[in-house]
């Protein structure tokens, strides 16, 4: 991308995409470019990106201030309430001795069960079944080894 500066924080980015040249328009003072990234989230787009940096400035001075820690620290100021650690253990003394005392979590031991692992799948309960027909008596659910109708008509 090359950026143009034409004055009043108005900067032209010009981008080659698909071998087609495009320009960009970004005004840098209300925060708008004409690909309209910046002001639908808010983030300085990549075009916005490059005509910052022409004019040598930081990057975080132009995103919203919704996303700032001081915007979220007044946002969540009176639901979020700090909790009591009088029991935990504290991080900045990890000695020998405090790693060997402290309990740690392992894995739950797991036994594998006894024979041979299944080889059939499991069907499940939605699946829709095949029909088996006798060659018999044509009737469903039974084949002619299982067939209890002696006279088929």
């Amino acid at each position: 991308m090359e950026a143009t500066y034409y004055g009043d924080d108005h900067i032209s980015v010009q981008t080659i995409r698909e071998g087609r040249i495009i320009y960009v328009a970004v005004d840098l003072i209300s925060h708008r470019c004409t690909c309209l990234a910046w002001q639908m989230s808010g983030i300085p787009c990549p075009h916005a990106c490059v005509a910052i940096k022409l004019v040598h400035r930081s990057v975080y001075d132009y995103v919203d201030d919704s996303y700032k820690l001081s915007t979220q620290e007044k946002i969540y100021a009176n639901s979020m309430r700090p909790i009591a650690t009088h029991d935990c253990p504290q991080p900045d003394t990890p000695t020998v001795s405090h790693m060997l005392t402290q309990t740690f979590l392992h894995p739950p031991i797991t036994k594998r069960p006894l024979g041979r692992p299944r080889i059939d799948r499991i069907e499940s309960q939605f699946q829709n079944k095949k029909v088996y027909y006798c060659g018999r008596c044509k009737e469903p659910e039974h084949t002619t080894k299982t067939c209890k109708n002696p006279n088929p008509s």
